[in-house]
Formats: structure tokens, C-alpha cells, sequence
């Protein structure tokens, strides 16, 4: 695997309407065939279910990832998610199905 975009940068609304900024790592397989994206500062904010707003964001995350920067990255690699849980002192991930 080999880092084809760290930090990008990429706005998305959320769940409530509101425009959000998050950031993207796009890992790929040199063959091109594999990838994986890790969503960073997608978070489910203060009080609430955070895990559940978390995953809604995240989905929405992806989806405007899908519609602009995947295609021009990885067009036909076999896509993985993680999504970075922030505010712990070690990393965590959540997998998108």
C-alpha cells in the first residue's frame, strides 16, 4: 500500500444541514486493485448518540468522496473505510460496511 493523498481536505453536510470540513487519507495497492480511505474529523459533536451521528457523518463523507475525488484516485479499486473516532487518547476506527 502506498499513501496517495494524506490530509485532504473535503466539506460535507451533515445530518442537520450543516456545512462541515473533515479530512481524507487515500491508501492505495500498487496494483490499483485495493484501497483504503480513512475519514478524519467526521464527528458525531457534543451530546446525543455520538457513534450513530458519527456513522451518518461518515456516510455522507463517503458519498460526496464517491462523487469527486475517488473516481480520479482509485476508479476501480475494491474500497475499505475507517473512519478515525476522535477525542480518544489512541486511535481508533470504526469500519464502514
Amino acid at each position: 500500500m502506498k499513501l496517495v493523498r494524506q490530509a485532504h481536505e473535503f466539506e460535507y453536510r451533515d445530518g442537520q444541514g450543516i456545512d462541515r470540513l473533515g479530512q481524507a487519507d487515500v491508501w492505495a495497492s500498487s496494483e490499483g486493485d485495493h484501497a483504503v480511505l480513512v475519514l478524519k474529523n467526521v464527528d458525531g459533536g457534543p451530546g446525543g448518540d455520538q457513534r450513530l451521528t458519527l456513522l451518518e457523518n461518515a456516510h455522507r463523507a463517503l458519498y460526496m468522496l464517491a462523487s469527486s475525488l475517488l473516481p480520479f484516485l482509485v476508479p476501480s479499486a475494491r474500497l475499505d473505510v475507517w473512519v478515525l473516532r476522535p477525542g480518544e487518547k489512541k486511535p481508533r476506527a470504526l469500519v464502514l460496511p
